[in-house]
């Protein structure tokens, strides 16, 4: 017989027993749990690998323009998704993709790539996603002395299809191109209108009579030949040429200038030579209701320092000055006058058929700066040029800054004048703006008429220099 107490021994050694097989076949299936993890982990760190290998492979393959390398990393119904640029599209299928990289391909001769950070890879299951910021470096063969970039936002979507990973869906999505290096012709036509810039804003600061800001054009040793009037003489280094600059000044109170027609710039390495033939209008300080003006032919030698054009030699001859006074055909002045202001007013009142009326039917209206920057030819061009205006404009007025400058040489009349037009938005009644213009008016005489029984001008050539514009709170 056995007793209760030893019943019991058993019991209970029978229970631990049973808990200690249990505790390990839970310990057991933990560990077996993160044994898998860890593997599939690995598994996807090693496939991501392949995958980022294939991605490399087919950006390379792109690199040496290989459409036979391309042809065997896609899947058979993938789709090449093009965005910017002339090929931006969709395209479906083998032979419509790898038709688009034989478009890309004979754009350039050449292609280069690279990755701007390393590329991002995830894997799930059978399908994995890489994304890149790439930038390719093409030379086109339109031109193979430039060097071109593409910036490209990458996305790669393989499908793994018989342990080998495929295309199945690719973005190339080009977010930024440029020019890395320019031609020879290229560069030269930048210098050409850097040094053209220099010679007019030179000009500009002759005509705000500001020294300062002459000081910081010219080169150290930089001369100024005067030629013509009693400034005439050869003035070496700064402080000759600003003491020059500073006796002209001395004799005008107010100057004004334009170039008679575009100068001539020719560039020669790290030099470049501006020559124009410059009208100056001055009114003297000794007599400011005296209007002068003083013709220059213009010379300006350049030399490209410290990232900019420095002027080497300077010329100025007077080819040419006379006084332009009110009192001299006091009655042409008034009727040219009251034609430019007509113009002006006309303008104001957005009349487009009132504004046509003075224009020759080969006249030019140059717009500078400003939504309307061109050169306007001819009634059509011209007109269609101030419906364009007007329609941006619910109501203008206008002003003139100062009495304009009127000047007649022969059949040509010549008026210029600082007008200041204020504009209300037409698509924002409340937005009010201002626009200074520094306006040019050339009219030809076209004689008498007896029907007007006044001579006949009609408007020539028209230059609005748009110099400034914003809202009104800041006038």
């Amino acid at each position: 017989m056995i007793k209760k107490n030893t019943l019991t021994v058993i019991f209970v050694i029978t229970t631990l027993a049973f808990a200690g097989a249990f505790s390990y076949s839970l310990a057991a299936s933990s560990s077996v749990k993160a044994q898998n993890n860890t593997l599939s982990t690995n598994y996807d760190n090693q496939q991501g690998s392949v995958v980022l290998k294939n991605a490399f492979t087919h950006w390379n393959d792109i690199a040496i323009e290989n459409v036979s390398l391309l042809a065997s990393q896609y899947a058979s119904n993938a789709t090449l998704h093009w965005i910017g640029g002339p090929l931006s599209g969709t395209y479906t299928g083998n032979s419509s993709i790898l038709g688009t990289w034989g478009k890309f391909f004979n754009l350039w001769s050449a292609v280069w790539f690279y990755a701007q950070a390393p590329p991002t890879v995830s894997v799930s299951g059978d399908n994995a996603v890489v994304n890149a910021q790439n930038q390719f470096v093409v030379t086109p063969f339109s031109d193979q002395q430039q060097v071109q970039y593409l910036n490209v936002s990458y996305t790669l979507n393989y499908l793994k299809s018989q342990n080998n990973w495929i295309i199945d869906s690719e973005t190339w999505h080009v977010t930024g191109s440029g020019y890395t290096s320019y031609t020879g012709s290229q560069v030269n036509a930048l210098m050409a209108q850097a040094s053209l810039q220099a010679a007019f804003t030179h000009w500009n600061d002759i005509a705000i009579e500001n020294v300062s800001l002459l000081a910081s054009q010219y080169a150290s040793n930089a001369t100024l030949h005067w030629i013509g009037g009693p400034l005439s003489g050869t003035y070496t280094g700064n402080s000759s040429i600003l003491g020059t600059w500073g006796k002209f000044f001395n004799l005008w109170s107010a100057v004004w200038f334009y170039a008679q027609a575009p100068p001539a710039v020719n560039v020669s390495g790290n030099t470049a030579t501006v020559i124009s033939s410059n009208q100056f209008i001055v009114t003297p300080i000794h007599d400011p209701f005296q209007v002068q003006y003083i013709n220059v032919s213009y010379i300006l030698d350049f030399v490209f320092q410290n990232n900019t054009f420095m002027i080497s030699n300077e010329v100025w001859h007077i080819t040419g000055s006379d006084l332009i006074s009110f009192a001299q055909e006091s009655y042409e002045y008034d009727q040219v006058s009251n034609l430019a202001f007509s113009h002006w007013n006309n303008i104001a009142i957005e009349n487009t058929s009132l504004v046509m009326q003075q224009y020759a039917s080969n006249s030019t209206l140059h717009w500078v700066n400003g939504a309307l920057k061109g050169n306007y030819t001819g009634i059509s061009e011209i007109n269609g040029t101030w419906t364009r205006f007007f329609n941006l404009w619910n109501a203008i007025w206008f002003y003139s800054e100062s009495p304009p400058v009127i000047m007649i040489n022969g059949s040509i009349a010549t008026v210029m004048a600082t007008i200041q037009f204020v504009v209300q938005s037409s698509s924002n009644l409340s937005q009010f703006d201002y626009i200074n213009v520094t306006y040019t008016i050339q009219y030809l005489d076209l004689g008498f008429s007896s029907t007007t029984g006044s001579t006949n001008f009609e408007i020539v050539n028209e230059i609005f220099d748009n110099t400034a514009l914003g809202p009104l709170s800041k006038v």
